[in-house]
C-alpha cells in the first residue's frame, strides 16, 4: 500500500513531496542488472586466536554464525546502545572482515583497538588488500555461474572458492571478495555485459531496506531505530556487548517506537543522510508554517523526537527530482494502526 503524500520541510526550507512505499512496490520495480566496485569502501581485518571472542564481546552480531559461514550485519554500540559503527560481517581465509563506509575506517579502527586489552586479536584496515565487487540481477547471477559459482539466494548465505568468496545480501544481491588480480579479470568481463553502476547499487540497496550509519549520523540511532533486529543484525541470545543493556531493553520492553522506513520523493532537493524533514500531515495541499527547524537532535530517550519528522538514513536519486530514501520516523502511526508492530 501507498500511504498519501506530505508535505515536509527540510533545515534549509526547500520542500518535498514523499509517500512511504511498501515492500511489493519495490519487488515491482525495474532495476536492471548491473555490477559496481566497492573498492573505495573501509575493510577491517580481524584476527588472532581470540577474534571471535573479541567481536563477540564488542558487536550486536553472535559471530559464530559468521565463522560458520554467513555474511551479516552488526552493530557496535556506545553503552548508551547508541550505533557508533554499522559493519557487514564476512569469514573468509580464516579471518573476519568487517565492511563499512570508508568515512568512518579510522573512528572505527580506533574504537575497537581501544577496547583490544590483553586479547590475542589483531586489527587492521585491509581496504587496499582485499577487492570488493557489487553484483545484482539475473544476467550478473548467469556471468558467474558461467565463472562457476554457486550462486544463493538466501540472504546470508556465502559460497567460497579458491577464488574468493561470494555473499548473497538479499535476493538477486551479491557481493564478491577477492584479489584485486582475480576482480580485475571478472570486471573486465563484465564490462563487456554492461557498464558499472554506483548509482544501481545503490538503488537496490536503499530497496532492501540496508541501512548505513555515516559521520553525520553516528550516536544517533539504536539498532532496532535501523531494524537491524529484522535484518539479523542482533542476537539476542548471545552474551554481553557494549550497549546491550539498552537495546535488550528496547527489546523485550517494545519501547521503539520509531523505525527505518522506505519512501518515494519528489522536490527541489536532494535528502542528505542526518537530514531533519519535518512533515505536514493534516493537510497534504499545504505547505508548513514556516517554522525554526531543528538541524541536530537534542533527545536523549528513545522516542522523544517528533512524530511528524524523518531522520534521513540514506538516500538515491533516481532521476532530477526523484528519488527514494529510507529515514527513521514514526510517521506511520498518524495514517494506520501499528498494533501489530511490537507496540511501535
Amino acid at each position: 500500500m501507498t500511504l498519501p503524500n506530505t508535505t515536509a520541510q527540510s533545515e534549509h526550507r526547500q520542500f518535498l513531496r514523499l509517500s512511504e512505499l511498501d515492500a511489493s512496490v519495490c519487488l515491482e520495480l525495474p532495476i536492471p542488472s548491473g555490477w559496481c566496485a566497492l573498492d573505495d569502501r573501509g575493510l577491517i581485518r580481524v584476527t588472532g586466536e581470540d577474534a571471535e571472542s573479541f567481536l563477540q564481546g564488542q558487536l550486536t552480531q553472535d559471530m559464530a554464525l559468521v565463522k560458520k559461514g554467513q555474511s551479516l550485519l552488526a552493530a557496535h554500540c556506545n553503552p548508551k546502545g547508541r550505533i557508533l559503527s554499522l559493519f557487514r560481517c564476512y569469514f573468509w581465509q580464516n579471518q573476519f572482515f568487517l565492511d563499512h563506509p570508508a568515512a568512518l575506517e579510522a573512528p572505527a579502527l580506533k574504537r575497537l583497538t581501544m577496547y583490544k586489552l590483553r586479547a590475542k586479536v589483531s586489527l587492521e584496515c585491509a581496504s587496499s588488500l582485499v577487492s570488493r565487487t557489487a553484483l545484482w540481477g539475473n544476467t550478473m547471477r548467469l556471468a558467474l555461474q558461467e565463472r562457476g559459482w554457486e550462486v544463493s539466494d538466501q540472504p546470508g548465505s556465502t559460497t567460497e572458492l579458491a577464488e574468493g568468496l561470494l555473499s548473497c545480501l538479499s535476493k538477486d544481491r551479491w557481493v564478491l571478495l577477492s584479489s584485486a588480480s582475480y576482480a580485475e579479470a571478472l570486471r573486465a568481463q563484465l564490462t563487456k555485459i554492461t557498464p558499472k553502476s554506483d548509482q544501481g547499487w545503490q538503488l537496490t540497496s536503499v530497496c532492501a531496506g540496508e541501512p548505513e550509519v555515516l559521520p553525520l549520523t553516528v550516536d544517533t540511532w539504536i539498532p532496532q531505530m535501523l531494524n537491524l533486529d529484522q535484518l539479523q543484525g542482533v542476537s539476542f541470545k548471545k552474551g554481553c556487548y557494549t550497549g546491550q543493556e539498552i537495546v535488550a531493553r528496547a527489546h523485550f520492553l517494545g519501547r521503539v517506537k520509531r523505525r527505518m522506513r522506505l519512501f518515494a520523493y519528489e522536490g527541489d532537493l536532494h535528502p542528505e543522510p542526518g537530514q531533519i524533514i519535518h512533515f505536514n500531515i493534516e493537510d497534504p495541499n499545504l505547505v508548513p508554517q514556516n517554522q525554526p527547524a531543528p538541524t541536530e537532535l537534542q533527545s536523549t530517550e528513545l522516542d522523544q523526537e517528533s512524530g511528524n519528522s524523518a531522520h534521513v538514513v540514506r538516500a538515491v536519486e533516481t532521476q532530477p527530482g526523484r528519488g527514494w530514501l529510507l529515514a527513521v520516523t514514526s510517521l506511520i502511526s498518524n495514517f494506520e494502526s501499528s498494533s501489530n508492530e511490537n507496540k511501535l
